[in-house]
């Protein structure tokens, strides 16, 4: 089955012949080449094919072509002379200097320009300086828990699918192999899991300490949810024998997050109106990497990965999203949506006990200002209120189309 994608689809097509680079970026295996690929289908619906050129740099054939002048001569070669052309290059970072190909086909008033990559190489240095507000990113993430449904063969009930969502994980291919064979599915989560460490960290990064950054990768996995530092960090895993300095735990930190495979997120003083520099949030891209990685089961720790879950679909609806503190308080997310709106999110497993209800209550109560505030829950009750917050059924409000 071919999800569609069509929060993604949706920002192509509002972006469609407007003078601007729209360039794809995320996680390996997210989906960003099927994004490129169903969208290209569907320029090609309008307008005579040639005026489409789709290049995979992944694929053999095309890294046949060569060095950025000599993909820049075959695309030229090919443009469709007084039309709009429709340009699509596919993990463009592999083609040398690839920099000045995207600029020198940028330039061309003739050509609407799609590009994809793995890593933030694609948006750091010489590129942004370059084509500095004349690019516009879409960051793609791994399946939505309403995509996975879709692509869920079984007739499985929303608690049957949110667990499964949660545990094993969103990435494309993951879900659609796993429908088949699960054990299988995870040794690709496995393989996927390697060739981003391998291509996107390793690759680019010297790191002599290879067994020090396993165990800040694996830290970091089983601590999805908690506020950690550089020092933090360095400090446990030095109590327990692995010689390893703050500097270079920030830098792994950077590496991975530069891979698109874990999020930091920072703290927001909600009663100061500032920003916090001090423990942040990591979540994971794809929850799958701490189940294959620490041999996890599907009820370890299900609270946290319930709110990296709800984190990572609040990213796909707003633009900023903070961990929030009100004086000794914390509250899970604050997000900022894109006309400016902040809400507010507290996220539980369940809230049935009375002494868990009062206590993930009690961070939103102590906000007193008239923003929206929500308590995200599996429990099925009906929509209550307590003192304005409205406590909502999280797979309902994850099958929502963004609206709260």
């Amino acid at each position: 089955m071919m999800i569609e994608r069509k929060p993604y689809i949706d920002s192509l097509r509002k972006l469609r012949d407007e003078h601007i680079i729209k360039v794809v970026t995320g996680l390996r295996r997210a989906g960003k080449s099927t994004l490129l690929e169903m969208f290209a289908e569907e320029v090609k619906e309008t307008i005579p094919a040639e005026r489409v050129q789709f290049l995979n740099f992944e694929d053999p054939d095309t890294l046949e072509i060569g060095n950025w002048k000599q993909v820049y001569d075959y695309v030229k070669a090919r443009l469709v002379s007084g039309e709009m052309n429709y340009i699509f290059l596919d993990e463009v970072q592999k083609v040398d200097e690839f920099e000045q190909l995207v600029d020198g086909l940028f330039i061309k008033k003739n050509v609407d320009l799609y590009v994809t990559g793995s890593n933030a190489d694609l948006l750091s240095g010489e590129l942004a300086t370059l084509l500095t507000g004349r690019y516009i990113e879409i960051s793609i993430l791994p399946f939505s828990f309403k995509e996975c449904m879709e692509a869920y063969s079984s007739n499985l009930t929303k608690d049957e699918g949110l667990r499964k969502f949660i545990f094993n994980g969103a990435l494309p291919q993951v879900v659609t192999l796993g429908e088949k064979d699960i054990s299988e599915a995870d040794n690709l989560a496995v393989a996927i899991l390697k060739t981003i460490l391998e291509k996107d960290v390793f690759a680019r990064h010297e790191i002599r300490g290879r067994a020090a950054f396993d165990k800040v990768l694996d830290f970091v996995l089983d601590s999805v949810g908690s506020t950690i530092s550089p020092r933090s960090i360095a400090n446990t895993l030095q109590s327990n024998g692995i010689t390893v300095d703050n500097k270079t735990v920030s830098n792994y930190l950077e590496y991975l997050t530069e891979a698109f495979l874990l999020y930091k997120v920072g703290r927001y003083d909600v009663k100061g109106k500032k920003h916090l520099q001090t423990l942040d949030k990591y979540y994971l891209a794809d929850p799958v990497f701490r189940k294959i990685r620490l041999g996890k089961k599907s009820d370890d720790d299900r609270g946290h990965m319930l709110e990296n879950m709800v984190y990572l679909e609040l990213l796909r609806r707003n633009r900023y999203v903070y961990i929030g503190k009100v004086r000794d308080a914390e509250i899970d997310f604050v997000a900022v949506d894109k006309q400016g709106y902040v809400s507010y999110y507290q996220v539980a497993y369940t809230v049935l006990d009375e002494a868990t209800l009062e206590r993930e209550l009690a961070p939103l109560l102590a906000i007193k200002d008239s923003n929206a505030k929500y308590l995200l829950s599996t429990d099925w009750d009906v929509d209550p209120v307590y003192n304005g917050i409205r406590k909502l059924n999280v797979m309902e409000w994850l099958l929502e189309d963004g609206m709260a």
